[in-house]
């Protein structure tokens, strides 16, 4: 029995010695190859960033980026939304102020006129009705029609008016003279 189990133990310290044994640089530099070789077959190449890349999705809609002021936990923010066209439009932006609970159901725009350009462009809007969705002050108000308009239409100023005339809040009664005007300081409105 003692032979016999001296054996095994022989066999197994040989397969052991084996296993742990260093293998030689000729079968590592094969291994290695081989490896390499596979590993190149299966690897994507990444992409250049060429014009191929770059190229737009002829199904999709083109959308136009704007900014929307509204009320939100007692202060104004603006947030970054799309509207489904390529280009401004004044009722789509109106329709946006309806969404973000700004102005009520049914408000139209009946004309929007832009003079001037650049630094010099002034807006005058004319809308069936302005009347608040979500019974913020007058000062509120304007500052998100005012700033959302402003800001989308690069103006320098925007008349608001309401059906012809000059716009009339509980507290703020505006005249000819009186625009709006783009309020940075848009978080602090109460």
């Amino acid at each position: 029995m003692k032979k016999w189990l001296i054996g095994v133990m022989t066999v197994l310290m040989a397969v052991s010695l084996a296993a742990c044994t260093p293998t030689t640089e000729k079968q590592k530099k094969e291994t290695t190859a081989a490896t390499a070789a596979k590993s190149q077959e299966d690897m994507v190449l990444p992409s250049t960033g060429g014009a191929s890349d770059k190229v737009p999705d002829p199904n999709v809609m083109p959308v136009a980026v704007i900014s929307v002021y509204h009320g939100g936990g007692g202060s104004l923010v603006q947030d970054m939304d799309s509207l489904d066209t390529e280009g401004l439009d004044a009722q789509l932006l109106v329709d946006k102020l309806i969404e973000y609970g700004v102005l009520t159901d049914g408000t139209k725009v009946l004309s929007f006129d832009v003079e001037g350009k650049d630094e010099n462009a002034v807006g005058t809007l004319d809308l069936s009705q302005a009347e608040r969705a979500e019974g913020c002050s007058d000062k509120m108000f304007l500052t998100e029609i005012g700033n959302t308009f402003t800001e989308n239409f690069e103006l320098s100023k925007l008349k608001l008016k309401v059906n012809g005339g000059n716009y009339e809040g509980d507290d703020i009664k505006q005249g000819d003279s009186d625009y709006l005007t783009y309020n940075a300081d848009y978080e602090s409105v109460e």
